[in-house]
């Protein structure tokens, strides 16, 4: 898919915003469950695109970087922020913030994209806080698919840990069915060790 041809109607997507919507509520179910909040948080958004699960953080957090390779993604994050007057959200391109130590780094239907999916998720977690919280959401591959795509539980599992997470969980997020398509994408939860 080309994200930059997409960009300009990405919003206007049923499944998208429904998606979105959904994960947001995961993610403050599994902040929540582990006694922790999205209120003042210093976030990374990786993989932001146009930035539907920013734009749900944004009265929350103290700070909202958010990364993209997409630059026509990005520019309707920079109009959305325009509108709103985030002075605390930050679209930018590729990399997060140097020497930022991020208390959540999310990751929506970003991970099974990545050339180097452990390589780049090592990589987030440098930027975590100690005892920050790293979530991913991505579809689950279905190996009997005419064109398999996505991650499997074991695969999130190993990753996140692989990456130095402690109490790693990976179960489905949620389930939203739009248009007769039905997503029950995988989330995977992990926490930096605070030593």
């Amino acid at each position: 898919m080309d994200w930059d041809d997409a960009a300009e109607a990405w919003d206007e997507g049923r499944a998208q915003r429904a998606y979105a919507a959904a994960a947001f509520e995961s993610l403050r179910r599994a902040v929540g469950g582990l006694g922790r909040s999205l209120e003042g948080a210093r976030v990374c958004d990786f993989g932001c695109g146009t930035g539907l699960m920013t734009e749900r953080l944004a009265p929350l957090a103290a700070h909202v970087d958010a990364v993209d390779t997409s630059r026509a993604m990005l520019e309707v994050l920079r109009a959305k922020i325009e509108r709103s007057g985030w002075d605390h959200v930050a679209p930018r391109a590729q990399t997060p913030r140097d020497g930022e130590a991020y208390d959540l780094i999310v990751c929506s239907s970003v991970c099974a994209f990545l050339d180097d999916y452990p390589g780049t998720v090592r990589d987030l977690v440098q930027r975590l806080a100690p005892g920050g919280l790293f979530v991913q959401w991505d579809w689950a591959l279905d190996p009997d698919s005419d064109e398999p795509f996505g991650l499997t539980p074991g695969a999130v599992r190993a990753c996140l840990e692989g990456a130095g997470l402690q109490d790693v969980s990976v179960e489905t997020a949620f389930e939203v069915t739009v248009d007769e398509q039905t997503m029950r994408p995988l989330m995977g939860v992990g926490r930096k060790p605070t030593g």
